[in-house]
């Protein structure tokens, strides 16, 4: 009852918002964004009724031209996560489908690095040589107005060595390592060496300290770091928290951006200007934006 009752809510919102709604009754949005209206220092869910449903949905990511959206829904029908995504087509942006690249299995975890040429994400697909669970990185790279067969990440992302990818303009990997087991994640760098990805190495303080520090998400230019994070001092609470560049080339002590709730899988939109992430009850959980007013006001003098 519930369930309906806020399916009903949405609906009510949709007509408010949306006004429009195409052949089979979904919302019609044209322009930046979704056609959302831009949210302040106060998170926002993000095009509810749209993107955000009674659904779960987690994890996002716009290419840089901002036509391209990408987020993870477990499906009601399937029981499992998989990658949907939203095009901007002819001034309108498209029903929400399932990306054909997943392959039919569960998927979740998209990101485009910063030049738009490759698609990063977690599969449920085994990789050769695996005997554990199968959750690995495949990727998948631009192809005219589509993108490529998915592809195994390979060593040192696999078989099951980490999760969520983040990268840089030149391509430098900030990741999850996972490798040791549930409760020991850290966040990890992988650099390219000749072209290639070869090793895997864990940040020191002041990034990994306390219990776990996963879900990275790096700027561009490399300059700050905004990952989520469980401390003693926040007890069980998940928290977003962002580091800095320093001018030696470290890390400032993290400091924890107020967002009101429990937060993890952080995108900052490639324009720099809002922060998108995961919050709301465990398994029923929409995806948020907030003005990146609020990453900036933790940087230091």
């Amino acid at each position: 009852m519930k369930r309906l009752l806020l399916a009903a809510v949405i609906l009510l919102i949709d007509c408010s918002l949306y006004g429009q709604t195409d052949e089979s009754g979904s919302p019609l949005l044209k322009g930046p964004y979704l056609g959302q209206k831009p949210p302040g220092i106060t998170p926002e869910v993000f095009a509810p009724g749209f993107v955000s449903t009674p659904a779960h949905e987690f994890s996002c990511s716009f290419t840089p031209d901002g036509k391209e959206f990408y987020f993870a829904r477990r499906d009601p029908n399937l029981n499992y996560p998989v990658v949907m995504a939203t095009k901007l087509l002819d001034g309108k942006w498209t029903k929400p489908a399932i990306v054909p690249f997943v392959e039919g299995g569960m998927s979740f975890e998209p990101i485009v690095t910063p030049d738009g040429r490759r698609l990063y994400f977690m599969s449920g697909k085994p990789v050769p040589g695996q005997t554990g669970p199968p959750m690995n990185i495949f990727y998948v790279d631009r192809e005219g107005d589509s993108w490529s067969a998915a592809k195994n990440a390979g060593a040192p992302f696999n078989p099951a060595k980490v999760m969520f990818i983040s990268s840089t303009s030149d391509g430098t990997i900030y990741t999850t390592d996972i490798s040791e087991g549930p409760g020991s994640e850290r966040i990890a760098v992988a650099r390219k060496i000749d072209g290639e990805y070869k090793t895997l190495e864990r940040m020191g303080p002041p990034v990994n300290a306390g219990t776990q520090s996963m879900y990275p998400f790096i700027a561009p230019d490399g300059s700050y770091l905004v990952f989520n994070s469980r401390r003693p001092s926040e007890k069980t609470k998940s928290v977003l928290s962002v580091s800095f560049r320093t001018p030696d080339g470290g890390w400032s002590e993290p400091r924890v951006i107020d967002l009101g709730a429990e937060a993890g899988t952080p995108f900052v939109s490639r324009d720099g200007k809002f922060l998108f992430f995961t919050s709301g009850e465990r398994g029923k959980s929409d995806i948020y934006w907030v003005s990146a007013e609020v990453i900036e006001a933790l940087r230091p003098e």
